[in-house]
């Protein structure tokens, strides 16, 4: 590695990323990717591309607070270049990006380690890109599109380290290189909210240098303004507050981060227990047997937390006093990690992807200190090449893990299948497996898979609402009626139990659903989904034409960015015979989807008609 060139190393980065990820290529969209993906309006055009700045994700799904503006942008790019029906194109712009994330840290790296022989410090930047580009806890950020703004966050967050690293040692143009900078750290706060931790990792690294006045006063000024202009994209965008989980009492969240450290160092070393869903909150299984065996094994956890944290410590300290540079490693990581440690609220106790970033910070210093104890081993030479080979059976472990983990991300049903097979059977995989087995037309399998969920959390409206579902298309009706009084319990979802209902009361008395539709417009006004189902039934009304273009405007009043809506107005516009605004409407679909087949072929119909 001592004569490994930059281009070399940029190579070898390069190649090791798309070895271990190209079979990902075979994969299709799961999860997330329906609804970031699929069903997403805002990425089927470029003209929607400032529209896409002014909306949070999950537009026509459950509501979060994901801003990442960054990430749809790059959704905007795959659709255009290969439609649905071409999911390996999304996957090779993921696997591209983490690529171009491992070789921004290696540039930054390589500026980090300035103080050491240029071509010891590019074989060490070289060995820790690989590594982490390599490392299986990264594939559910790479391999699942969804998961694609930790690429993007990174990629830009180690550009900017990259880029402001030598803007200090630039003879020339320095200013030019201390803008790209600033503009990739701001970059990364609008590819994932977690890349804001760029900034103060990188006045970390200033003030590290001892160059206050100079250099982190200016910096400081420059984070405000970031900080400022993220601010204003992200409070003026339309959200919908998502549903508040109960906060976890801060009497508990030591524990909870105690385990979650010791959760996260075992993955780090030894990743092969890697899935989805990862929780470190007691919480009941199966059965009793189960859950207590689960219980005592998280009070191991504990303890074994408490003790790796200790060690941390100790660790740091010696680094502070020893090695310097591993200190300051050290110290980012722990900027990087503390947001996920569970010393805060978190909607979740523990994420493999949440390590995405942290870890790189881990291995540099980890690489550091073992270049210098190596250089201090005074052992026999066959002792020093026993070490040599676990260091390369480890590394080989990580390929090997993360080239097969690919295909536990082939489709929606293996996807669950391992999750569960590796993680338990969570009610949350029952539900969606469920939905899987209705789907192929496995209804008595959906159904149990529904029981069985809700046997372990009966309190789960949300469940509740998926067993009404399955029940009114099985013909349950009374069963389908139950079920949704127990999903009306929560107040986030009163629309979508209204929608059920009108489906319900009319297949199951022939009572006219458009008193309960109107509600569940009222009770949820820019839900597209409920809104749609209203426009079919009134369009589907004698008379009612009229107040069917009524809604229709009203709604493209607020949201005229959708292809779909633009193309509905169109059809209602064509059968009242108001041919000119009906290929406006089309045209303005065409405008905003540019694979819309449907409203291109409708236009060149109108168009040969005589006038």
């Amino acid at each position: 590695m001592k004569n490994l060139t930059r281009t070399g190393a940029v190579l070898l980065i390069i190649a090791a990323t798309l070895l271990v990820y190209w079979p990902a290529l075979r994969n299709g969209f799961v999860w997330d990717d329906t609804a970031l993906v699929l069903r997403d309006p805002l990425i089927r055009s470029w003209r929607l591309i400032p529209e896409g700045f002014q909306h949070f994700l999950f537009l026509d799904a459950t509501a979060s607070n994901f801003y990442r503006p960054l990430q749809r942008l790059s959704f905007v790019f795959d659709y255009q270049v290969y439609g649905f029906d071409q999911p390996w194109g999304w996957h090779l712009t993921s696997i591209l990006a983490h690529a171009g994330a491992a070789v921004a840290l290696f540039f930054a790296a390589n500026g980090l380690l300035a103080q050491i022989e240029a071509r010891v410090r590019q074989g060490i930047a070289c060995v820790v890109a690989v590594i982490w580009a390599i490392h299986p806890l990264a594939t559910s950020a790479v391999t699942y599109v969804a998961g694609r703004a930790d690429p993007l966050a990174a990629l830009f967050g180690f550009t900017g380290v990259a880029l402001g690293l030598a803007s200090i040692q630039a003879q020339r143009r320095a200013g030019l290189w201390k803008l790209g900078a600033a503009l990739c750290l701001f970059l990364a706060t609008l590819s994932k909210e977690s890349g804001m931790i760029f900034l103060p990792l990188w006045l970390l690294i200033l003030a590290w240098r001892k160059e206050t006045r100079r250099l982190l006063l200016p910096w400081a000024g420059i984070a405000v303004v970031i900080v400022g202009a993220y601010s204003g994209l992200r409070f003026t965008a339309e959200k919908v507050p998502p549903p508040k989980a109960a906060p976890t009492p801060a009497a508990i969240r030591p524990i909870l981060a105690a385990r979650a450290f010791a959760g996260y160092t075992g993955l780090l070393v030894w990743p092969t227990d890697l899935h989805m869903e990862r929780d470190v909150t007691t919480h009941p299984l199966g059965n009793p047997e189960a859950t207590l065996r689960h219980a005592h094994a998280l009070e191991y956890q504990t303890l074994a937390g408490v003790l790796l944290l200790i060690g941390f410590v100790l660790w740091m300290r010696h680094c502070f006093r020893r090695e310097p540079t591993a200190a300051l490693c050290l110290a980012a990581f722990v900027i990087a990690y503390l947001p996920i440690s569970n010393v805060f609220p978190l909607n979740a106790t523990i994420a493999e992807h949440w390590l995405y970033v942290p870890s790189a910070f881990l291995f540099l210093a980890v690489a550091l200190m073992v270049r210098a104890h190596w250089e201090r081993l005074t052992t026999p030479r066959l002792l020093r090449c026993v070490l040599a080979g676990i260091a390369a059976a480890w590394v080989g472990l990580l390929f090997y893990v993360g080239f097969t983990r690919q295909a536990d991300w082939r489709d929606q049903r293996t996807f669950i299948t391992s999750t569960m097979a590796a993680g338990g059977e969570s009610a949350r995989m029952l539900m969606n497996l469920g939905n899987v087995e209705f789907g192929a037309g496995h209804q008595e399998a959906a159904l149990g898979l529904y029981r069985e969920a809700l046997r372990r959390t009966p309190d789960q409206p949300i469940i509740w609402l998926g067993y009404a579902s399955i029940l009114l298309r099985a013909h349950d009706f009374d069963g389908a009626r139950q079920a949704v009084e127990h999903a009306e319990k929560s107040p986030f979802l009163v629309a979508d139990c209204l929608n059920l209902r009108a489906s319900l009361e009319s297949a199951a008395s022939g009572r006219d659903p458009g008193d309960l539709l109107r509600q569940a417009v009222a009770a949820a006004p820019e839900n597209w989904s409920i809104r749609k189902r209203y426009l079919e039934y009134l369009h589907g009304q004698p008379g009612q034409q009229q107040a069917t273009l009524h809604e229709l405007h009203d709604f493209l009043q607020q949201h005229p960015f959708r292809a779909e809506t633009w193309r509905m107005l169109a059809t209602v516009l064509e059968e009242q015979h108001q041919i000119p605004l009906a290929i406006e409407a089309w045209r303005e679909a065409a405008t905003r989807d540019v694979r819309d087949k449907i409203s291109r072929t409708e236009l060149q119909r109108l168009a040969a008609v005589p006038k």
